[in-house]
C-alpha cells in the first residue's frame, strides 16, 4: 500500500513537472526579442507599415482603373431573355371589310397570350476623342500613384531612422546615468565610512545621497521615456506593441559609416526629388484634362449590331423545337457631331486652362521651395557637425576635470560640493555630446531627403 501511494506521488510529480516545463518554454518562446540593425528596421518598415500597404493598394486600384478605362473602347456584348403572358389580349374594332360591310364595325384580337424573345447585341467605339485622351491620362494616373507610394516609403524611413536614433539615445543616456550612479554610490559610500571614522562631515555625505537619489529618478524617468520611444519605434515598422525588439547598433556604429565630409558636396538634382516628380505628373494630367475637353468638339463614331429570335404561341410550349422562331437583325454605325452647347463647353475648357496655368505656378513655387529647403539642409548638417565636434571636445576637458577633483576629494584637498559640481557638469556636457550627435544624424537624414537618397 505505501509502496502504491510512493508510486502516484512519482507519477504526480513527474506530470507537474512537465507541465512547468511547458509553460516556461511557451513564456520563453513568446518573450523571444527580434533583432534589427537600422537598415533592417527600415526594410522591415517598407513591409508592413499600413500607410505603405494602404499606398500600396492605391497602385493597384489604378492599375484596374486603367483597364476600366481600356474596356470602353473595347466590343461591348450583352444577352437577354424576355417572356410576356399577355392574359388577355387587347380588343380593337374594325369595319367589317370582310364580309363587304364597311360600315359595320367588328371586334378583333391581334397576338398570341405568349410571346418570347432572345437577343444579342454588340456595341464597337470606333473613334472618340475623349476616350482617347483618356487612356493617355490612365497611364499617367498609374505613374502618380507609384510616385505616392514612393513618397510614402520615403516618409516611412524618414520617421523609423528618426525614431531609432530615438531609441538609441534613451538607451546612451541610461547607460551614462547608470554608470554615474555607480560612481557617485561608491563615492557616497567611501565617505559615508569617512563620516564613520571622524575623517568627513555628515554634510558631505547628505551631499551624496541628495545627488544619488536624483540620479535614481532621473534613471527611472529615462527608462520610461526610452519603453515609450521603443512603442514609436515598432508603431512605425508596423510590429505589434508587444514584440521585444532589440537594435543590434549603437550610434557611434552608425556615424563611423557616413563620410560626413563627402555630403556637403553632393548635387542637388531637383527633377529628381519626389515632390518636384509628383508635382510634374499633376501638371501632366492638367494637361490631358485640358485636351480631353477640347477633344469633346470632336465627332464620335461607333459601330452596333444585334440578332434577335422571337416566338410567338398560343400555348406556353417554347421548348417545342418543331415550333418556329422568327429571326431578324441590325448592323448600324451612329456617327454624332457637337454643334452647339450653349458655351458650357468654351467653360469647361476655359477652366481646364486656368488650372493647368496654376498646377505650372505651383510647380515653379515648389521648385524654388526645394531649393531653398536643400540650402538650409545643408546648413543646418554643417552646423550639427561643428556642435557635435566641439562638444566631443567638452567632454575631453570635462572628464579631465571631474577626474582631477575626484583624485583632489580623495586627498581631502576639495569639497564633496565641489566634486558633486564636477560630477554634474561632466553628465551635462556627456548628454550634450549625445544629443549633438543624434541633432548630427537626424540633420543627416533631412540632407539626405532633401537629396532624395532616402
Amino acid at each position: 500500500m505505501l509502496s502504491q501511494k510512493k508510486e502516484i506521488t512519482f507519477w504526480k510529480t513527474l506530470f507537474i513537472g512537465l507541465l512547468l516545463f511547458c509553460i516556461i518554454s511557451i513564456a520563453g518562446f513568446s518573450q523571444e526579442k527580434m533583432s534589427f540593425s537600422l537598415k533592417e528596421a527600415q526594410d522591415y518598415a517598407i513591409k508592413n507599415n499600413l500607410n505603405v500597404r494602404s499606398a500600396s493598394l492605391d497602385v493597384e486600384i489604378a492599375r484596374k482603373k486603367i483597364w476600366e478605362t481600356t474596356a470602353i473602347g473595347l466590343p461591348q456584348v450583352n444577352a437577354g431573355v424576355s417572356y410576356t403572358n399577355n392574359l388577355l389580349l387587347a380588343t380593337i374594332l374594325i369595319p367589317n371589310f370582310f364580309q363587304g360591310k364597311p360600315d359595320e364595325l367588328i371586334e378583333v384580337k391581334f397576338g398570341t397570350q405568349h410571346n418570347a424573345n432572345a437577343n444579342i447585341s454588340a456595341n464597337q467605339l470606333v473613334f472618340n476623342g475623349p476616350y482617347i485622351v483618356g487612356l493617355q491620362a490612365a497611364s499617367i494616373f498609374i505613374r502618380f500613384s507609384e510616385q505616392n507610394l514612393e513618397k510614402s516609403e520615403i516618409l516611412v524611413k524618414e520617421m523609423v531612422i528618426q525614431n531609432f536614433y530615438l531609441v538609441l539615445l534613451s538607451e546612451e543616456t541610461v547607460k551614462m546615468l547608470n554608470a554615474n550612479y555607480e560612481n557617485l554610490s561608491r563615492i557616497l559610500f567611501e565617505t559615508r565610512e569617512l563620516y564613520k571614522n571622524g575623517f568627513a562631515e555628515e554634510t558631505d555625505v547628505d551631499q551624496f545621497r541628495v545627488t544619488v537619489t536624483s540620479l535614481e529618478n532621473n534613471i527611472r524617468s529615462m527608462e520610461r521615456q526610452l519603453e515609450v520611444s521603443l512603442n514609436l519605434l515598432k508603431y512605425q515598422m508596423g510590429l505589434d506593441q508587444g514584440t521585444g525588439i532589440i537594435l543590434t547598433e549603437n550610434l557611434g556604429d552608425i556615424l563611423l559609416r557616413i563620410n560626413l565630409d563627402v555630403l556637403l558636396t553632393e548635387d542637388f538634382q531637383v527633377n529628381k526629388h519626389i515632390d518636384f516628380k509628383l508635382m510634374d505628373t499633376q501638371e501632366k494630367l492638367a494637361l490631358l484634362n485640358l485636351k480631353r475637353e477640347k477633344a469633346e468638339y470632336l465627332p464620335s463614331l461607333s459601330a452596333f449590331y444585334t440578332n434577335q429570335q422571337t416566338a410567338m404561341r398560343d400555348e406556353f410550349n417554347f421548348l417545342d423545337f418543331d415550333e418556329k422562331w422568327f429571326e431578324s437583325s441590325m448592323l448600324g454605325f451612329s456617327f454624332n457631331i457637337p454643334i452647339f452647347s450653349s458655351g458650357s463647353k468654351r467653360s469647361r475648357i476655359s477652366q481646364k486652362q486656368l488650372e493647368l496655368e496654376k498646377s505650372i505656378i505651383t510647380k515653379k513655387l515648389l521648385e524654388q521651395g526645394l531649393v531653398l529647403e536643400n540650402q538650409q539642409a545643408r546648413y543646418d548638417f554643417s552646423n550639427a557637425l561643428e556642435k557635435y565636434k566641439s562638444e566631443k571636445e567638452n567632454v575631453n576637458i570635462s572628464k579631465k576635470v571631474a577626474d582631477r577633483i575626484t583624485l583632489k576629494y580623495k586627498q581631502g584637498v576639495a569639497s564633496s560640493l565641489e566634486l558633486t559640481q564636477a560630477n554634474n557638469q561632466y553628465l551635462q556636457i556627456q548628454g550634450n555630446l549625445t544629443t549633438a550627435l543624434v541633432e548630427l544624424l537626424n540633420a543627416k537624414v533631412r540632407l539626405d531627403k532633401a537629396l532624395n537618397k532616402l
